[in-house]
């Protein structure tokens, strides 16, 4: 017995390394079984193999997570419907011949049935009607609608694949597998749909076979061996009933296995230890009032008058328990979930629970004390915010991050903050009952107890906040801020300061493929000329600068005439700036007039003297003393919280490196060129810069 075993283990290896090999052999056999005739030994072997196919091929089906795990199930199924129609050959030959085709059809067609020819045929034709009529029609027309819509559906999975792939969300391995199984599930529901017409004809063809061993095994036995038509109706029907049922149940299991392969739907493609039997349970089991309704119902009748009242009243308790138990796990899973959550504590807080997860940076974050959660006044300012950050996006041109919305107990309950990947860049007075005035606009001998100076930490220093009912906010000069005004106002500069950092890579290579998309010629000639990593960096530089992005055509060309001899990001973003400036113009005047401030000669020689050139950038190499005189006269010329009217107008080589000295505290002030001025444009000149320590307005 073992040396029969370790035989048959090495068969069983030599023909899993030589597959191709035992599928033609499996193939041949089964057209040489419609040929020569086959033993009724071997018929018992080959129906009870049969048996075992359809059996195994079913319960495989109840544990696949996805129809494309059994991608070869149509070449499967053609097999098994050629190896069933060679046996009822090979069995209709033997009845036929020597009114024997072994013990199975025997049995089959005594046992099962009795010996009754009536009732034979009633089971074989119930048992064909449910395959046929039932199980097969189904199973076709899910497969060619399944077949259809798979087809329709390619090309926009396929452009969903392209997009996840330029998007960075996936690898281009993980592209490729995502495109191959694509193929194959449009190949595998294509085969389905005409496999399943073998199935279709496998049904029709045993129904075929049986009249047709009926009536020529009725008129063998009578003309030919001279038996009784009575006996001969007997023997000859027995048999082909059996044949016709041990054809008929195999079929009808492959039927079942191709109807659930077709109308598999995954829960969920993360799982790949799911199967049809778990999620027809779990969804069985999610609705456990269901359950309790359904037991009432079972309960109403087992009071009917002749109804099996303890058969009704043992399964309205089996249901009314499997209710009252679902109900008790999901409470008790409740609990456990319960238990094991974070209370809402911060994720470096939780002693629940171990983090497995990736927990990036969150790029822009609103912060509210605790108490405000739920409260009206938040959610109005959330709402304002994002109404101004949506206004930046489309008057600007760049893509911002969206805003997510913490409430905590680590901000004071009168403060909002404004995080910029998780560090405050804004803190500001919220949800107090108070109006800002800035300090330079009151009079030293107004100052009063009534007033109250803002605090440093929140870079409200420069401000004093009174009472809506303060008598001072009636004089008109004065401008007074509500909270939520105050911090629109500064939300906007901190929005347009941080929002360069998000021109990288991933969003200027979406620019270029809207550029690609319009003019593609234009953005194959940018991308010969320049790297995609120099083109975001004149693109960060521009938007630093508030100069819109959406003129995309003007920008690529400025590039391309100048790219090819020019590496310096300033000079780049300077000649941009040059063919954008009828733009730049238009954004700062009013009524074609320009007010600005100068920088008186010395200052320009000075600045001049103080240009270090570096192999990136150009900058002033002033003294602390001459940069904390040119921030002085900035801030006199530029007070805080009010609206520049006017911009700073130097020469070109000083602006460049001007603008990125003043881009810390005055980055909401513009500075421009001479050559950036349009020819129609008048210039109001609103005094000169001295670094001499002197501000002198123009009186002219």
């Amino acid at each position: 017995m073992a040396i029969l075993i370790v035989w048959l283990n090495r068969f069983a290896i030599s023909a899993m390394q030589r597959s191709e090999v035992v599928g033609a052999v499996i193939v041949m056999a089964i057209v040489f079984m419609m040929i020569i005739p086959l033993p009724t030994g071997l018929i018992d072997v080959l129906i009870a193999f049969n048996i075992c196919i359809s059996s195994l091929l079913i319960v495989l089906a109840m544990y696949l997570p996805k129809p494309l795990a059994f991608s070869t199930f149509p070449a499967v199924l053609l097999l098994t419907t050629m190896f069933r129609l060679a046996l009822s050959i090979s069995t209709t030959r033997q009845i036929l011949l020597q009114q024997d085709a072994g013990h199975v059809v025997e049995a089959f067609g005594n046992f099962v049935v009795g010996g009754n020819l009536a009732v034979g045929l009633v089971i074989f034709m119930i048992l064909t009607v449910v395959n046929f009529l039932v199980i097969t029609k189904g199973s076709e027309r899910v497969a060619e609608v399944a077949a259809r819509f798979t087809l329709d559906a390619m090309p926009g999975k396929q452009m969903s694949i392209d997009s996840d792939l330029r998007a960075g969300l996936i690898d281009s391995q993980q592209a490729r597998q995502r495109r191959e199984n694509l193929a194959k599930e449009s190949q595998l529901f294509g085969a389905m749909d005409g496999a399943m017409k073998f199935v279709k004809g496998d049904a029709i063809a045993s129904l075929v076979i049986v009249f047709i061993n009926m009536i020529g095994g009725f008129a063998i036995g009578v003309l030919q061996n001279g038996m009784a038509a009575g006996d001969a109706m007997h023997i000859y029907s027995v048999l082909t009933i059996g044949d016709g049922l041990i054809a008929q149940i195999p079929a009808l299991l492959i039927s079942l296995t191709a109807g659930m392969i077709i109308t598999r739907v995954s829960a969920d493609g993360q799982k790949t230890d799911n199967n049809i039997g778990r999620e027809i349970a779990e969804q069985l089991t999610s609705q456990p009032k269901a359950w309790i309704i359904s037991s009432v119902g079972m309960l109403g009748f087992a009071l009917l008058p002749g109804m099996p009242t303890l058969v009704f009243l043992l399964i309205s308790l089996a249901s009314l328990g499997s209710g009252l138990f679902q109900l008790w796990r999901a409470k008790q899973s409740g609990l456990q979930d319960a238990l094991l959550a974070d209370d809402g504590l911060p994720a470096d807080q939780n002693g629940y629970q171990d983090l497995r997860r990736f927990n990036p940076t969150r790029a822009y974050l609103l912060q509210f004390h605790t108490v405000w959660q739920g409260a009206a006044a938040a959610a109005l300012l959330v709402q304002e915010i994002r109404r101004l950050r949506n206004r930046l996006v489309y008057h600007f041109g760049f893509t911002l991050p969206s805003f997510d919305i913490e409430f905590t107990p680590n901000v004071p309950e009168d403060e909002f903050r404004f995080c910029v990947y998780e560090i405050p860049q804004l803190r500001a007075s919220f949800g107090v009952p108070l109006l800002a005035v800035p300090r330079g606009q009151m009079p030293e001998d107004a100052l009063d107890d009534g007033m109250m100076l803002g605090l440093a930490t929140r870079d409200e220093h420069h401000l004093l906040w009174l009472t809506p009912e303060h008598p001072m906010l009636q004089q008109p000069e004065l401008s007074p801020w509500s909270p939520d005004a105050l911090i629109l106002s500064r939300m906007e500069n901190a929005i347009h300061r941080s929002g360069a950092q998000f021109i990288g890579l991933q969003e200027t290579k979406s620019i270029l493929a809207w550029l690609e998309s319009e003019q593609p010629e234009l953005a194959q000639e940018l991308q010969r000329i320049m790297p995609l990593s120099r083109f975001a960096s004149v693109l960060q530089r521009l938007a630093s600068e508030r100069v819109p992005l959406r003129s995309v055509r003007p920008i690529a060309e400025a590039l391309i005439d100048i790219g090819q001899h020019e590496r310096d990001i300033n000079a780049l973003t300077d000649y941009v700036r040059l063919e954008l400036k009828a733009q730049i113009c238009h954004q700062y005047s009013q009524d074609d007039s320009l007010t600005v401030w100068l920088l008186t000669p010395e200052t320009e020689e000075l600045l001049r003297d103080a240009l270090r050139q570096t192999q990136n950038e150009t900058f002033f190499a002033l003294t602390q003393e001459y940069a904390a005189t040119l921030l002085g006269q900035l801030r006199r010329a530029f007070p805080p919280m009010m609206a520049p009217s006017s911009l700073i107008l130097v020469a070109q080589d000083l602006r460049s490196p001007l603008r990125i000295l003043l881009q810390d505290e005055f980055h909401h002030v513009p500075v421009l060129s001479f050559t950036e001025l349009e020819s129609h444009l008048s210039i109001n000149v609103a005094g000169r810069i001295d670094l001499l320590d002197r501000i002198d307005p123009f009186n002219a």
